[in-house]
């Protein structure tokens, strides 16, 4: 069995593709690249119909990003078996290839997060091999590194066309109604978080969306209402759920310390 490993990348950041390619070699397997959605890759009019959809209106290289992954997300609606989906600033533990091995075999998942960062409600615990995952209720960030099933592609693509676009990782982790997990300890970090956890990053990872310099605009008063009332409804779902599992004894953690660097590609990355 093998597991497709997509990697979205901007054709413009060879330094970041240069690194994944090093790192997929060492680790033995062959990315599928994925161009990823710049700026200029969609319409003015396309930008207005996505930026409007979510908590607060979206940068234009947020609807990008948004953008990069639904393409990925349709490509694996249409396939017969799980992939994976990489952002090009992630580390990778040095067993990853392997452990996406064993994790492609489970049978009771839609989605299962393999990063670390934020804080986490976690649930009951199921064993893929030698690898123990948790139900994942709550994520707070996250679209670096994930396995996701046609069927939790045709969740997300369903919710995009119901819903529209939103920021990438809040957008996968509102999903309802799905079966999504966390791999524990995750076996990936995104380089602009690594110094958290003792890992200063290989190479340069300066953030697109970070640079864009960006003023939020509302184009009529009613869209200005409806996210502010989506942004309400929204923390006060959050709000909730924290408070009912928190109520069932439910497991709230900090990633931070299940990070599986015990066998890190840090040291020989750089």
């Amino acid at each position: 069995m093998t597991v497709p490993v997509y990697i979205i990348s901007l054709a413009s950041a060879q330094h970041r593709r240069t690194f994944q390619e090093a790192q997929a070699q060492r680790l033995g397997f062959e990315p599928i690249w994925q161009a990823a959605v710049g700026v200029q890759d969609f319409s003015d009019e396309e930008f207005l119909q996505q930026a409007f959809c979510w908590q607060r209106p979206l940068k234009k290289t947020e609807v990008g990003c948004f953008l990069s992954h639904l393409r990925v997300w349709r490509r694996i609606a249409q396939s017969y078996g799980p992939a994976v989906i990489l952002e090009d600033d992630v580390i990778l533990s040095e067993h990853w290839y392997q452990d996406i091995l064993t994790l492609g075999q489970a049978s009771c998942a839609d989605y299962i997060c393999l990063e670390t960062w934020g804080k986490k409600i976690l649930g009951q615990s199921e064993c893929v091999g030698d690898l123990k995952m948790q139900r994942l209720h709550m994520n707070s960030a996250g679209a670096a590194g994930y396995l996701l099933w046609p069927s939790g592609a045709h969740m997300l693509i369903e919710r995009h066309q119901k819903n529209g676009a939103a920021l990438a990782d809040a957008f996968i982790n509102e999903v309802r109604g799905w079966r999504a997990w966390q791999l524990v300890p995750a076996n990936l970090v995104q380089m602009n978080v690594a110094v958290h956890f003792g890992q200063p990053a290989p190479i340069s990872t300066e953030s697109l969306i970070a640079r864009e310099k960006h003023q939020p605009f509302y184009p009529t008063r009613l869209t200005f209402l409806r996210i502010k009332t989506r942004r309400v409804l929204g923390e006060t779902r959050k709000a909730i759920i924290r408070v009912a599992y928190w109520l069932k004894g439910r497991e709230v953690v900090d990633l931070k310390a299940l990070l599986d660097t015990k066998n890190s590609q840090q040291k020989k990355l750089t």
